[in-house]
């Protein structure tokens, strides 16, 4: 039986770019709220449609996930929202246009929660919560396209100050976001992601057939895995890979998994360098499958980046086995391990000496102790936490 007996509606625009982080959170949060039964009744709504999931397999096997409907519907509502952005007359009409209609969808809902897991919320007559992964767009707006910084500043600011409660992904985030807004900390609750199962620690035999298309060895790389673009202080993580290889410190290839993001132009010309002189690899976007293995594989993670809410693939790193260099005093050193390796991400002499550090300790067999690491993180408790959240805001507007 539901733990409370609770409706939801669950902002699921994310659901059509399933291989981002927050389409990621959002299907997995989806998927836990119904397996563990935390809930009388889930809605999705996108798009200013409403879209039904009345069990767990509904969701995972629903129309929003099919090929058909991403070939029909994403291409056309990102270039929809790129015009929008970039035209003032037109932003302004789709401000004014979309809480009419969201209102008008959202009408039959009233009492239940509407949960977005995207920054934004839609105009709605009831409780709300509004989930904030880091605040990129307002501290590092030279890190977005312009349009994206236009479209989405004011709207973050006013789901920040409408929502009933706030949702965000770390301690670090909570902090950030109590003093960005200036907000009571009552009303903002950190609540951690999760690493599917998938990752996992593998043997060398269980990765042999990766490690083999690419020619590379088992914990004997350093992998990068996120979008392509600048935040990530790719440039930097380039500049120390080629001083430790100049150096005759390592021959450890780095491979690159990531899509092309906004601004790379410069991140992936250095990629290219590297690959041209036999030193690196870039995948790009890989499939799900294979990301898993690559992860159990390499000798470390290099990830380092210069903003992070959270940074799920240092978990999905951690999860499976591997160390992971990352930035110092980030959200993601709050649940770094103590086989993980701290560095300063603004210094290249810092990346160099936390890339040695790791091969060093793998070489040493200093790796092996992480074979069965565990973050002790689950979607199932994220799921269980979150659903603390909603019965809060519905005791909240009784």
């Amino acid at each position: 039986m539901p733990e409370q007996q609770m409706r939801v509606v669950l902002g699921a625009d994310p659901l059509f770019q399933p291989s981002t982080g927050i389409g990621n959170y959002t299907r997995n949060l989806a998927r836990n709220l119904l397996a563990l039964q935390l809930l009388e009744e889930l809605t999705l709504y996108a798009n200013g449609a409403v879209l039904r999931a009345d069990s767990m397999a509904s969701l995972i096997d629903s129309s929003i996930e099919s090929t058909s409907w991403k070939e029909k519907n994403l291409g056309l509502l990102s270039k929809l929202r790129s015009y929008l952005a970039s035209r003032e007359w037109a932003l302004r009409a789709y401000q004014t246009v979309t809480p009419l209609v969201d209102r008008v969808r959202l009408h039959r809902y009233q009492g239940a929660v509407f949960h977005s897991p995207n920054y934004l919320l839609p105009a709605f007559d009831g409780p709300t919560v509004v989930t904030i992964h880091d605040l990129s767009i307002q501290r590092y707006p030279e890190y977005h396209p312009a349009e994206r910084v236009r479209l989405l500043d004011a709207r973050i600011n006013d789901a920040a100050a409408t929502a009933t409660h706030i949702i965000t992904d770390s301690t670090c985030m909570r902090r950030e976001i109590v003093e960005h807004f200036g907000i009571d900390d009552a009303r903002v609750t950190a609540i951690p992601l999760a690493a599917g199962e998938q990752f996992r620690p593998r043997t060398a035999e269980n990765c042999w057939p990766v490690l083999e298309a690419l020619k590379i060895g088992y914990k004997q790389f350093f992998l990068f895995a996120s979008t392509i673009e600048p935040r990530k202080n790719l440039l930097r993580i380039c500049a120390a890979y080629r001083a430790l290889r100049e150096a005759g410190h390592t021959d450890w290839p780095i491979v690159f998994v990531g899509a092309e993001g906004w601004k790379s132009e410069a991140e992936h010309a250095e990629i290219r360098s590297l690959v041209q002189r036999g030193w690196a690899q870039y995948l790009g976007f890989v499939d799900a499958a294979t990301l898993p293995i690559l992860y159990s594989a390499a000798g470390a993670l290099v990830f380092p980046s210069i903003y992070e809410g959270f940074g799920l693939p240092a978990l999905e790193a951690q999860q499976s086995g591997t160390r992971v260099i990352t930035s110092r005093g980030s959200a993601m050193a709050e649940f770094s391990s103590e086989c993980d390796l701290l560095v300063e991400p603004l210094q290249v002499e810092s990346l160099i000496e936390g890339m040695m550090r790791a091969v060093e300790l793998e070489s040493g067999g200093d790796g092996r102790a992480l074979r069965s690491n565990g973050s002790g993180l689950s979607w199932q408790n994220t799921a269980r936490l979150t659903a603390d959240v909603y019965k809060k805001v519905v005791g909240a507007s009784v």
